[in-house]
């Protein structure tokens, strides 16, 4: 009898780290002043009843993306609620999004979020306890 193990999601490298705050401009002024991190890109989205604050700066190759929830209930609010200020998520790109959302799946993994068949955030429960982002890597 074969012994077939599942599938491997190989990631090759964090691009990006997703941080939830509940102060976007106090987060990003203390950094800046004791990291010198920066310049920050700041945007409000979404619309309607549901809007968040995205601030956007580079460390080196990896970018900082820090969220804030400003109206509504998100993804990212229910986060904010349970463990307060901290990492979110590491964020990876993948060449195929849905191959390698379906393997983590199959092995347990649970989509939690996921937009337009460009990104999707997968719980993988067990040890770690981090959120990944999969994102499909532009060609």
């Amino acid at each position: 009898m074969e012994n077939k193990l599942p599938e491997q999601v190989k990631l090759d490298k964090v691009e990006h780290i997703g941080i939830v705050v509940r102060d976007i401009e106090k987060v990003t002024e203390s950094w800046s002043s004791l990291f010198g991190i920066g310049p920050w890109t700041i945007r409000e989205m979404g619309g309607g009843p549901v809007k968040m604050k995205m601030a956007f700066a580079s460390l080196g190759a990896l970018q900082i993306e820090l969220i804030q929830p400003v109206e509504g209930r998100i993804f990212h609010s229910e986060f904010l609620d349970t463990h307060g200020e901290g990492l979110h998520h590491l964020g990876c790109s993948v060449d195929d999004l849905d191959d390698a959302v379906s393997k983590l799946v199959a092995q347990g993994a649970k989509v939690v979020s996921g937009g337009q068949g460009n990104y999707a955030y997968l719980e993988t429960g067990g040890p770690g306890g981090v959120i990944f982002e999969l994102v499909k890597r532009r060609t």
